[in-house]
């Protein structure tokens, strides 16, 4: 079935979750409506309002789906009821571990579960909790980083891991153009993440809210 059939959307490019400085309701909603899958961030505090009110917001500007980005390190549990109760295609979780009855409560909202995973350890947990996709980063990749092994031998062991389970792996991590996405194909993946390719290119756009060169002093 494929990214397409169970996350929905059009063409293998996930646009990370850059955060509401960076990428807010504008930015997702233009990358959802061009094929690709984009995520909002919810905040590192408690803020189910602010959760909701993104979520809102982007809903207005798009009919296509999007999830939205947590990192379970910080508080999270409101917030995370908060993009359940508002049904968005996809909850997307990071560095912590991703909990079967998480998984199963996401699923009774009809929201699909895609943890990013740093391992072949991280990825055999994700697996056998039933998360509709995984996010495998590798230590290439920029920012929150939890990759502990390159994209190029993690990614096609992860592949092989879930191999019959109908589990899409997505790449992340040091991919900087087409060459690198065709690699990443070739390595067994069937989509990517772009904070690296598209994250700085998406970021700069003029619907971005990271400041332009001429507004930084």
């Amino acid at each position: 079935m494929g990214w397409r059939g169970i996350l929905g959307f059009e063409y293998g490019i996930v646009c990370a979750p850059l955060g509401p400085d960076i990428s807010g309701p504008e930015l997702v909603a233009a990358v959802a409506n061009s094929g690709g899958l984009a995520l909002l961030r919810a905040p590192d505090w408690e803020s189910p309002d602010y959760v909701r009110e993104l979520i809102r917001k982007t809903k207005t500007l798009t009919n296509k789906p999007f999830g939205v980005g947590v990192v379970l390190a910080f508080p999270h549990k409101e917030n995370i009821k908060a993009i359940l109760d508002e049904k968005v295609a996809v909850l997307q979780l990071y560095w912590g571990e991703c909990s079967e009855e998480l998984v199963l409560e996401a699923h009774e909202a009809g929201v699909k579960v895609v943890p990013q995973v740093g391992s072949f350890q991280e990825a055999k947990v994700a697996a056998d909790v039933g998360v509709d996709a995984i996010i495998v980063q590798g230590r290439e990749a920029g920012g929150h980083v939890i990759g502990q092994d390159s994209l190029i031998t993690l990614v096609p062991r992860v592949v092989d891991l879930v191999h019959g389970k109908n589990i899409p792996i997505i790449a992340a991590g040091g991919i900087v153009d087409a060459r690198g996405y065709v690699a990443a194909l070739a390595l067994g993946a069937q989509g990517l993440v772009e904070p690296e390719i598209s994250g700085f290119q998406m970021a700069n756009c003029e619907i971005s809210h990271i400041p332009t060169p001429s507004t930084v002093q």
